[in-house]
C-alpha cells in the first residue's frame, strides 16, 4: 500500500483505479479510499458495465471523482468523453486533482450545480479540516442564512449545456436534488434516451421521482450495493461502515433491451422505499449487464 502524507487534510494513495488525493477527515469517501484504497466498488461495477452504451457519460455530482476517474479512463481508450458536474469549490478541486493524477483529458470538468431553473444556489460552509461527511451537502435555493455561513454556486439546466450532445449514461448523485436536475434535462432525455443511475436515498421524496421517471418512459429497478467490499483492494477485512449501502435506481428506457441481474428489484410500486421496508436481496453484480446487440451498433 502507496500512502503519502501531504499537506493537512490531504494524502495521496495508490489506489484500486489509480492515484487519488483524499481527505483524511471525509468519513466516507476519503476514510474508504485510504482504508481499503477503493469507495463504492460494487456500484461502481454497475457503472463500468453500463458506459458501454454509446454516446456521451454525464455526472452530476462527481464528488472527488471515485466514479469519474474509472469511467473516464475506460471510455478513453474509444475516443469518447465524459462531463463531470461539482458545485462544492473545494472538493471540485480535489476532482481537478485527480483528474490531473491520472492523465485523463477526456474530461469537462465543471464547477456548477445542475437543477430545474438557471439561477445560484447554497449550501452551508463545511469545515474541510474536520471530520465531516463532505460528500452529503445537500443543495438549496435559499441564500438566507449569514453570507460567511454558506457557499453559493451556479447553478444551470443540462438542457442548456448539452443541447448538440447526444448523451448515453446519466448519473445523478445529489444527496436528494436528483428531481430538479432531471426535470432540468427534460429535453436531453427525450431526445436521446440514456441509461441513467440516480440516487434515491431520501425516503419522503421517492414517490415523486419515481413516478416522474415512469412518466418520462423508464422501467427503473433498485440497486443497493453496500459501501464495504470484503474483496477490497488492500485486502482489509475489518468493516468500518456496518450495514451502511447505496440507494440508486437503475433507469432504462422502455424501447431499449438491457439484460437486468436477478439480484435488482424491479421497482413497480412507487410508494416502496428500502429504507422503509427491508427489501429482498439487492446486490446485483454490475458485471452482468449488458446492452443488447442492437443498442450497440
Amino acid at each position: 500500500m502507496t500512502k503519502i502524507n501531504l499537506a493537512p487534510p490531504y494524502c495521496l494513495v495508490q489506489a484500486r483505479r489509480g492515484w487519488m488525493l483524499a481527505n483524511v477527515n471525509d468519513v466516507y469517501m476519503g476514510a474508504a479510499i485510504t482504508t481499503y484504497g477503493e469507495c463504492n466498488e460494487l456500484e461502481l461495477a454497475v457503472l463500468m458495465a453500463l458506459i458501454q452504451y454509446p454516446g456521451l457519460v454525464v455526472e452530476v455530482g462527481a464528488n472527488m471523482g471515485i466514479h469519474t476517474v474509472p469511467m473516464a479512463r475506460a471510455i478513453q481508450e474509444k475516443g469518447r468523453k465524459l462531463v463531470a458536474f461539482e458545485p462544492q469549490p473545494v472538493i471540485f478541486q480535489q476532482l481537478c486533482a485527480n483528474l490531473a493524477l491520472n492523465g485523463l483529458m477526456n474530461v469537462t470538468a465543471l464547477p456548477f450545480a445542475c437543477g430545474e431553473a438557471p439561477g445560484v444556489v447554497a449550501f452551508p460552509r463545511p469545515d474541510y479540516l474536520k471530520r465531516g461527511n463532505f460528500g452529503g451537502i445537500s443543495m438549496t435555493g435559499s441564500t438566507s442564512v449569514a453570507p460567511d455561513l454558506i457557499v453559493q454556486v451556479p447553478c444551470l439546466r443540462l438542457d442548456d449545456l448539452l443541447q448538440s450532445e447526444h448523451v448515453g449514461l446519466l448519473k445523478i448523485d445529489v444527496e436528494g436534488f436528483e428531481l430538479q436536475v432531471l426535470k432540468g434535462c427534460a429535453t436531453v432525455i427525450q431526445r436521446c434516451k440514456p441509461l441513467l443511475y440516480v440516487e434515491n436515498d431520501r425516503a419522503e421524496r421517492s414517490q415523486e421521482l419515481i413516478e416522474w421517471l415512469w412518466s418520462a418512459g423508464y422501467d427503473l429497478w433498485w440497486h443497493t450495493p453496500p459501501i464495504f467490499n470484503p474483496q477490497n483492494y488492500f485486502g482489509v477485512v475489518q468493516n468500518i461502515y456496518g450495514k451502511v449501502a447505496s440507494f440508486n435506481m437503475l433507469g432504462v428506457p422502455k424501447e431499449v433491451e438491457l439484460k437486468i441481474p436477478a439480484q435488482f428489484l424491479k421497482v413497480k410500486d412507487s410508494s416502496f422505499h428500502p429504507l422503509r421496508v427491508p427489501a429482498p436481496a439487492l446486490k446485483g453484480a454490475g458485471q452482468e449487464l449488458q446492452p443488447s446487440a442492437a443498442e450497440t451498433k
